[in-house]
Parts: C-alpha cells; sequence; structure tokens
C-alpha cells in the first residue's frame, strides 16, 4: 500500500512522527496515525470540560474540595453568574435586589441579627433591567415572603451603566451544565483560581514540560498558539473569543415623568455648574411645594474631602447627571414587580442607601432636586420608602463612608437593623435588631418621630437618619 504524506502538516513530535511511521508499510494499522490524530483533538476537547467541572469556580456541583476561596474573585467577575447558582431557593423568604451599595447588606450581618433566610441577590453595577430579571428569575419560589430593592435616581436613566444586563446570560449558563463546563469564561475563572491558590505547583510543572524532550508540537506551532491563547486572559471578555458577552446598550429614553429644570448642556465647565445651581434653585421654588422643602437644604460643609472621595464627587457626580435622562420603561418595571408582590401577598419595601452629603448636594447642582424628591413620592404610592439618603449626622460624617458612593460594614449593620423593624416579618430578629440600634433609628414609633410631613397623598415620617415615605392611608 502506497503511503500518501498530508501536504499541509508534518508532524515534528517524535510520539506522532512514531504514530505515522507504524502505518507505513502495515494494511491493518494504516489508519492509527489518523485514528490517533482524531482521538487527541477529542481528549483535547473534553480537558476543558473535565477541568471546569475539577474546579467549578461558580460551585456549580461542589464535587471536588479544592480548599480554593472561590467567592471573591468569582463573585467580581460575575456577579449574577455566582448569585445565582449559589442561591439558595428552598431556606430563603427575603431577598434584597439592587447595585453594589444594597450587596453591602451582606448575607451574615443579615444572620447575625436572626434574619437567617434573607439571600442578599444585589449586583455591583446592577442596573434596573438586572434587578427586573432576577426578580422574574426568582418569583415562582413559593417560599418568598419579603423583597426589599435599593434605588437610587441614576440607575433610573438609560445611560447608567449603558444599560448592561448580565443576567440572561448568567441564567442560561446557570441551567445548563454542559454550557456552563464548556463556556470560555468559565474556563478563564477555573484557571484564575488554579494559578492564584497553586502558584509554586504550575512553575515546577512549566519548568519540568520547558525541559521535557518531548514536544507535541514544534517551536514555530507553539508560539503561535501561545500568542493567541493568551489574550483571553487578558481580557475576559473580548468579542473575539466571547461573541455573546458584548452587553446590551440601551439608547432610547423619555423624558422625565416631572420637567426638572437644569442646567444647559453647554460645553463650558464653569458656565455649566453655575447655570446648573442657579436652575436647580430655580427649579425647588418653582415645582416644589412648600411643605417639602425644609426637607431639602441647601448642603454646604466647610471641610477638605480626601482625595478620592473629592474626585467622585466632582468627576463621577459629572457623569452621572450630565447625562441623565429618565427611563419610562424602567419605572414601568418597578410598578410591575410593586403589583406583583401586592397580588401574592408579598411585602415589599423600597430603601434607598446613603451617600456622602456632598454627593447628595451634586444632585441639585446638576437640576435634578426635584426629580430626586419625587423619585420618593412616586415610589411611596406602590410601596413603603425607606430613605437614608439625605443630609444629616450620618451623611456628614465620613468616617462612616469607605468613598463617596458606599458606606461602611458598621453603617451596613445600622442599616440592616433598620430595614428588619420596618419589615416586622420576624419579632425575633426586629428584636434582636432593635436591641443593637447604635446611629440611626427609622420611626417605628411615635416616641422616634422626630418631624412628620405630609401633603394629599404622601406622608413623610423622619427618625434619626432615617425617613419613611409612606402613602395616605397605605
Amino acid at each position: 500500500m502506497k503511503f500518501h504524506p498530508i501536504a499541509l502538516y508534518k508532524p515534528k513530535s517524535k510520539f506522532l512522527m512514531a504514530l505515522k511511521h507504524c502505518s507505513i508499510g502495515s494494511g491493518k494499522i494504516e489508519g492509527l496515525f489518523y485514528v490517533s490524530v482524531i482521538f487527541l483533538a477529542f481528549s483535547l476537547g473534553l480537558t476543558p470540560i473535565i477541568f471546569n467541572y475539577v474546579v467549578d469556580p461558580y460551585n456549580m456541583n461542589k464535587v471536588f474540595d479544592l480548599n480554593i476561596k472561590k467567592e471573591k474573585l468569582s463573585l467580581k467577575s460575575h456577579y449574577p453568574l455566582w448569585k445565582i447558582i449559589n442561591y439558595p431557593k428552598e431556606t430563603t423568604n427575603t431577598l434584597i435586589l439592587g447595585d453594589s451599595r444594597a450587596l453591602s447588606l451582606k448575607d451574615k450581618y443579615w444572620h447575625q441579627l436572626e434574619l437567617s433566610s434573607a439571600y442578599n441577590f444585589a449586583y455591583g453595577g446592577a442596573t434596573i433591567d438586572e434587578i427586573y430579571d432576577t426578580f422574574q428569575h426568582i418569583k415562582s419560589n413559593k417560599a418568598i415572603k419579603n423583597i426589599l430593592i435599593g434605588i437610587q435616581l441614576r440607575s433610573l436613566s438609560p445611560h447608567y451603566k449603558k444599560g448592561m444586563n448580565r443576567v440572561p446570560e448568567a441564567i442560561s449558563l446557570a441551567e445548563n451544565p454542559l454550557q456552563y463546563y464548556s463556556n470560555g469564561f468559565v474556563t478563564q475563572m477555573s484557571w484564575q483560581h488554579v494559578k492564584k491558590q497553586y502558584p509554586k505547583q504550575l512553575s515546577l510543572l512549566a519548568q519540568r514540560i520547558k525541559s521535557s524532550p518531548l514536544t507535541f508540537m514544534s517551536n514555530a506551532h507553539a508560539a503561535e498558539f501561545s500568542d493567541e491563547e493568551d489574550k483571553p486572559l487578558k481580557s475576559l471578555l473580548d468579542p473575539k473569543y466571547c461573541a455573546e458577552c458584548t452587553l446590551p446598550i440601551i439608547t432610547e429614553s423619555a423624558p422625565p415623568p416631572n420637567k426638572a429644570t437644569a442646567s444647559s448642556n453647554s460645553k463650558s465647565e464653569a458656565t455649566a455648574k453655575g447655570e446648573s445651581v442657579a436652575a436647580a434653585k430655580s427649579s425647588q421654588d418653582a415645582d416644589m411645594a412648600d411643605v417639602w422643602k425644609h426637607l431639602w437644604p441647601h448642603i454646604s460643609l466647610d471641610r477638605q474631602l480626601p482625595p478620592s472621595f473629592e474626585k467622585q464627587v466632582t468627576k463621577n457626580a459629572k457623569s452621572d447627571w450630565e447625562t441623565f435622562k429618565f427611563y419610562s420603561d424602567y419605572w414601568n418595571k418597578l410598578i410591575e414587580i410593586a403589583h406583583w408582590c401586592n397580588q401574592n401577598d408579598i411585602k415589599l419595601i423600597f430603601f434607598i442607601p446613603p451617600t456622602i452629603a456632598e454627593m447628595q448636594q451634586q444632585i441639585t447642582n446638576y437640576g435634578y432636586s426635584e426629580a430626586n424628591h419625587k423619585l420618593r413620592v412616586d415610589l411611596s404610592q406602590i410601596a413603603p420608602v425607606v430613605d437614608f439618603d439625605f443630609s444629616n449626622s450620618v451623611t456628614q460624617n465620613i468616617d462612616n463612608f469607605n468613598d463617596a458612593y458606599h458606606f461602611n460594614y458598621k453603617l451596613a449593620k445600622s442599616i440592616i437593623g433598620e430595614l428588619i423593624q420596618v419589615l416586622d416579618s420576624d419579632k425575633v430578629a426586629s428584636q434582636q435588631a432593635h436591641k443593637r440600634r447604635n446611629s440611626i433609628a427609622c420611626p417605628m414609633s411615635k416616641e422616634e418621630i422626630y418631624q412628620q410631613t405630609s401633603d394629599h397623598k404622601t406622608t413623610v415620617l423622619e427618625g434619626n437618619a432615617c425617613r419613611v415615605w409612606r402613602k395616605n392611608n397605605g
């Protein structure tokens, strides 16, 4: 039998050369080389699946214990995927949804106050679309009794986080094990965990492979292969390697329900700032009823913020508010959630996490004080609102914050304690939270109400660093 060499591939590996020569002159085994190549390719194709099954960076199976602490790295790399896969459906009756500030209300803090049935389903940088899709995913759980949603005005803009939505992909991976184990991103995360856990062992293995006399490809081929395979580690979501990882950007927007007089979009920063301040004052005077004005005094603190705080107050606030537009589709999704909760006897509470006082003032400076107030009023018509984001002794003290947006763990525990008392779904947990009160006290009784403000449809009860907005007769 005459042997016909492969024109486009010349194996230089001793192993493959040996297989090739076995086929020469023997009719019985002339296909051994080709079968071996196919088997090798098939084996290599299974390698990522086996690798991901063993490492399992998002705890899909929890079969192998490699003593790897996965949560910190895996969570930050894909918040929804971690949260969805690790969701303890059977033991959860209280869910927390929202962005990174809601995420700061960690599960363990709820459990320390005897509310062990709480699960934090918030994501860093979460958009309204992600909150809504998470709600749709979990609402079939008959055990749910309470839902708390962290909300803020800036997240109701289509420009916030460019309207990204990571939840559909996370649900798809969580519900399809084969897709999960064969996913390129999951493979990258598995490799990152292994590198972090076993750096010395990998270094030793690399040295041994490098010194091994057997190589399975030529140097030219190896260099080319290495260059291609290193790229995903530099960019986990490169469209070249993950065609479906490009996140959607919502471009359609709707005007705000109440027109807030804002600064013109002047390109001159100094002019824009001056106009925005003037417009904000004009908006409050023209649109906000006198009964509410005392709730939103001008904030001016004579102090120098730390550089990182100052940068957020100036640059980040500019990014938040210069392009802000109220997106009615987002608002409709919140209404849908509220209606479903009402129909299914689920207790819903919106809460507004605190930011430092200077960040609050920027909302007024850019002309959205009226919209910020109206958000609370409108939310209170569909569910109670627990508001921590206004000027008070807590938000004026930067020692309570890690940065201009995010409060520290001590304040997180205080906020959780107050939310548990407002929920009042577990008497033991409520009593425990009341005993541990610290810097915040929501008005839970007449004695705790420092101030009450009402109009024809809304009542605001103010305690210590906490306001509760409610619908009248609701």
